[in-house]
């Protein structure tokens, strides 16, 4: 029997709420608002004054519109991938942060540690499978989500502008990026595994060390060592390097749940070019990858193995039964 496919199955059925249905909820909610807002301003009663797709009026070019604007406004209905599932991903962040905390708390709070301990399964499988979970599967869920509704806006936008007299479903549906956009942020997946490793493993390890309220243990130990540290120099007048730690240390803890936000910690993200007309994805792709030449990068990774071989040996003997 594989046990790893069924820990993981056990971990999706017991968290499917916040791995599936808040996404799908947040995602059913935008796209009924965003074709409501579609209709409105295909209508010409917004404040707007028309549709408006990557900047133009189609109200106003419905009569003189060219093939080039077309185009262009293609280009922007593929482009709304991106926002789409950037909303989704931020719904994502809330889930991984809570459930990288309460993951092994929550089995010894209700005892049911007490249970899987009387299985055959070892604690290595129980902590890798809630942490592939939490970092393969959960982001997987947005990812796929924003798909499907950047689909079904495309076609909302698309039949509104026809209803305007601006036929874009074949410029749509020819256009490269519509389709290669949300493979290349499919394929910064790995990335965001890598950068938000460390951060999901010291929650991890805090929720198999603290005995009462985690979250207090794993926000408040960065953050009180950081005040502590730039009280010190300002008491002192040392150089302790309090800006460095906040920004490596708390900024990198915490910003590691947020996808994309390694673009902000490393130069290669500074000459990137995000326009609807000149391959977005293939720059955050490029960019993204690039991080993996630093250094720094591999530390974070060797620092969140270390914590997950912890998490593993705080499970075995934390045991509170």
């Amino acid at each position: 029997m594989n046990t790893m496919k069924w820990l993981v199955k056990r971990e999706y059925w017991e968290n499917k709420g916040g791995i599936f249905w808040a996404p799908a909820i947040v995602a059913a909610a935008f796209s009924v608002l965003l074709t409501i807002a579609i209709v409105l301003s295909a209508a010409g009663i917004t404040k707007g004054g028309g549709m408006h797709i990557n900047g133009a009026n189609v109200h106003n070019l419905s009569g003189v519109m060219t093939e080039q604007d077309k185009i262009e406004a293609a280009a922007g209905i593929a482009f709304s991938y991106l926002p789409i599932t950037g909303l989704l991903l931020a719904v994502m962040v809330f889930v991984v942060f809570f459930y990288s905390l309460s993951s092994l708390y929550d089995d010894r709070r209700d005892k049911s540690v007490l249970f899987w301990k009387s299985m055959p399964i070892s604690d290595t499988e129980t902590v890798l499978s809630k942490m592939f979970t939490i970092l393969v599967l959960t982001p997987i869920v947005p990812l796929v989500l924003g798909v499907a509704v950047t689909i079904f806006i495309t076609l909302v936008m698309a039949a509104a502008a026809l209803f305007l007299g601006v036929n874009l479903f074949g410029h749509v549906f020819s256009t490269s990026e519509f389709y290669l956009l949300p493979l290349e942020v499919m394929a910064c997946l790995p990335i965001f595994i890598v950068w938000a490793f460390p951060s999901v493993a010291w929650f991890m390890m805090v929720s198999a060390w603290a005995r009462r309220f985690p979250i207090l243990w794993a926000v408040g130990i960065p953050v009180i060592l950081g005040i502590l540290l730039s009280i010190s120099e300002g008491m002192t007048g040392v150089g302790i390097p309090h800006e460095w730690y906040w920004e490596n240390i708390v900024g990198r803890l915490f910003g590691g749940f947020v996808p994309g936000t390694w673009l902000a910690f490393f130069e290669s993200s500074s000459n990137m070019n995000i326009d609807p007309m000149n391959n977005p994805g293939l720059e955050i792709l490029k960019a993204s990858w690039s991080i993996l030449a630093h250094a720094k990068v591999w530390i974070a990774v060797a620092l969140g193995a270390a914590m997950t071989f912890a998490a593993i040996r705080l499970r075995r003997y934390r045991d509170e039964g």
